[in-house]
């Protein structure tokens, strides 16, 4: 007899003390409103259920089981036991260990071979040791997030250390689920983030979610659970990224078109984005002066009160790392999560990640927390989000020469992130993880003021199609803002394009004599520029 193949999209970890007081309309035992709690849940769509006692004796814990496994019969779902390899013999269900628990290789030896067995993990150490044994059929990983339900001896991973232990599983037949403050808030970002790029080009899923207190601690199990489902299932509606499906259709030729396309709707002025800046104090003036110049509407707001209700109003929402705060960063997490629900797409500017371990956690946290659209960087910010050492950082600027093949680190980051990143510099970079593109457009002039590269990302999310972008940052935020139906590709592109022929355009005129009369002719230029100019002069090549 082999053992069952099950669904493991809805994964159900109960917690009878989380229970809310049974509804006024429960008439039944009070000791057995834990099973009609759970029978409304299994109704709802739970796929599994693991009955975790870890305060109980040995005769409870099994009386808990036996009755939880008649409700769950009935709904044919399958039943897990905590580490309590003698109860789940007993009553002939599945298994599930923990690190401090049975041994799986010892487990499996004593269960049979017909019993499931599942393993939790948190490193990509552990993963492999699971690989390494072959006698689990599935993994939790976590805690993803923070949770009061257990008291966590691991560190929490983040969606980012879930997808390091995908990747490590690559295509194995072992499945996996996500466990740690898993709530319909965290799951679209947890869908988002986790999937890891595969060797053969698509990418290893989640294949479930676990949960405890979204529905044990929940006054209406059946309507959680519905809810939690759809939202695993939904993951089908998210973008799709295959790293062997290239872009052929939309080669330099048709990215130029698309910038072109966008700066006619900045410049009629029908479609006017409200691009909503969380950035730096350095070049708050200039990144909102250009939002302006390009047709935009810029909001520089840093409050974390009123960010939910800005992410219903907004094209666009760009995060500068910039001089970073502890409120910052709270309200720059707090904005992006609201953006993530309301799908408004994100642009990200990680200014001088590189520099210290302070803003590479910043960085790292902000990631966990929300899903970005578009990371625009310098060399030395782009490396260090990469894990890479070749191009140093010192302060917020770049050092040395750059990457030797930076086409393949962009492309590469891209894929893993499952975003696009635009990388800033002589040549600008930018990729959707399957396709790369280089700009060259620009003036030397760029790099003698301060706050470029921010302006560049602020131009982003002005661009009115499809996203929006920031002038250098500011530039791409500007056009991630127009929902082209090219999406941030085309967004990031145009944006620096834009920005880029703009400085071109500034450098050649007679008034500038220096640093600061090329900042105002570039902001001049900016509000100047016409899609002929971009038609005319923009230097995009696919590589």
């Amino acid at each position: 007899m082999s053992r069952p193949r099950i669904d493991y999209s809805l994964y159900y970890v109960t917690g009878r003390s989380l229970l809310p007081p049974a509804p006024t309309s429960y008439t039944g035992p009070p000791g057995d409103w834990y099973l009609a709690h759970l029978e409304q849940a299994l109704a709802g769509g739970v796929t599994v259920v693991q009955v975790r006692e870890k305060d109980v004796d040995g005769g409870e814990f099994y009386e808990v089981a036996r009755r939880s496994k008649e409700v769950c019969d009935r709904y044919n779902v399958p039943l897990f036991v905590n580490d309590r390899l003698d109860i789940a013999c007993l009553l002939k269900c599945h298994l599930h260990v923990g690190q401090s628990d049975l041994p799986a290789r010892l487990a499996r030896q004593l269960l049979g071979p017909d019993a499931l067995l599942g393993v939790s993990v948190n490193t990509v150490d552990e993963m492999r040791l699971v690989l390494d044994e072959g006698v689990a059929d599935y993994v939790g990983i976590g805690p993803c997030f923070g949770t009061q339900t257990k008291k966590n001896l691991n560190p929490i991973m983040g969606p980012r250390g879930v997808r390091a232990i995908l990747e490590v599983l690559g295509d194995s037949e072992v499945k996996a689920v996500v466990i740690g403050g898993i709530t319909p808030s965290t799951i679209p970002n947890v869908l988002a983030q986790t999937p890891a790029p595969l060797a053969s080009g698509g990418y290893r899923h989640l294949d479930g979610l676990a949960v405890v207190s979204s529905i044990s601690a929940a006054h209406d199990p059946f309507t959680a659970a519905t809810e939690l489902r759809a939202l695993f299932l939904g993951r089908k509606m998210l973008p799709s990224w295959n790293l062997n499906a290239s872009t052929a259709a939309l080669d330099e030729q048709q990215l130029v078109r698309n910038a072109v396309d966008m700066l006619k709707l900045l410049r009629e002025g029908a479609h006017k984005p409200l691009v909503h800046h969380i950035t730096n104090q350095v070049v708050m003036n200039d990144t909102a002066n250009l939002t302006l110049a390009f047709g935009a509407s810029p909001i520089m707001s840093s409050s974390p009160d009123e960010a939910p209700h800005l992410s219903t109003l907004i094209s666009c929402l760009l995060l500068n790392l910039g001089t970073i705060t502890e409120q910052q960063i709270a309200s720059q997490k707090i904005a992006g999560e609201a953006a993530n629900r309301n799908q408004k797409p994100v642009v990200f500017d990680p200014v001088g990640v590189g520099a210290t371990e302070y803003r590479k956690k910043s960085a790292s946290d902000l990631l966990n927390a929300c899903h970005v659209s578009i990371i625009k960087g310098n060399a030395g910010e782009v490396g260090a989000l990469a894990g890479l050492s070749e191009v140093q950082a010192r302060g917020v600027d770049s050092v040395g020469a750059g990457f030797k093949d930076p086409a393949s680190v962009v492309r590469t980051l891209a894929a893993r992130e499952k975003l696009v990143v635009a990388m800033s510099g002589k040549v600008d970079y930018v990729s959707d993880g399957r396709d790369v593109f280089a700009i060259e457009n620009g003036s030397e002039w760029q790099e003698s003021i301060t706050g470029s590269g921010c302006m560049a990302s602020a131009c982003v999310p002005c661009f009115p199609a499809s996203l929006s972008l920031s002038l250098c940052s500011t530039a791409v935020a500007l056009f991630a803002g127009l929902r082209h139906e090219s999406g941030s590709l085309s967004a990031a592109v145009a944006g620096l394009v834009a920005i880029n022929v703009a400085a071109e355009l500034a450098a050649e005129r007679a008034d500038v004599q220096g640093p600061n009369t090329f900042r105002a002719a570039l902001i001049d230029e900016c509000f100047r520029i016409t899609p002929d100019d971009l038609a005319r002069r923009a230097k995009v090549k696919k590589l």
